[in-house]
């Protein structure tokens, strides 16, 4: 069952992804491509956040665990590598190129730092971790609610 859920989660992101690739031409097609890349990173941020989550207390077997969160920050990462070679059709929206770039940055990154605790076995960082992904879903809730 949940192998059935991390399917159709990564499903998911992948329609979110060629859902958003297509060309832009103006700032409110670039803007309706950032909420998309935005949906499509809190759901990985948030698969990851959820099988870590499960591991700590304990309710997950650690391959499980692992296999997720890895499973999440591959998403991500490509959620980013696509996102990032969009060309801005303009200055409004070079800049939320700019700022959509830190948060796929940090959000890449914070997946990566749980994936390394998770395989160390590192309850301690895998909080630390937990707290980063927290973080940027906060941003990208921020970045979806501008873009609505």
């Amino acid at each position: 069952m949940c192998r059935r859920l991390a399917c159709v989660a990564v499903l998911g992101s992948c329609l979110l992804l060629v859902a958003c690739a297509a060309p832009v031409f103006d700032d409110g097609g670039y803007r309706h491509a950032a909420l998309q890349t935005s949906m499509a990173m809190v759901s990985d941020l948030a698969s990851g956040q959820l099988a870590a989550q499960l591991g700590l207390r304990g309710n997950s077997f650690p391959t499980f665990t692992d296999g997720n969160v890895t499973d999440a920050e591959n998403d991500a990462d490509s959620v980013n590598s696509t996102f990032s070679s969009r060309q801005p059709p303009d200055a409004r929206s070079d800049a939320l190129r700019r700022t959509m770039l830190q948060a796929l940055s940090d959000g890449t990154s914070a997946l990566t730092d749980l994936r390394v605790a998770v395989r160390m076995g590192d309850r301690t960082q895998v909080r630390k971790a937990l707290a980063e992904v927290g973080k940027s879903l906060k941003t990208f809730d921020t970045l979806q609610q501008g873009l609505q």
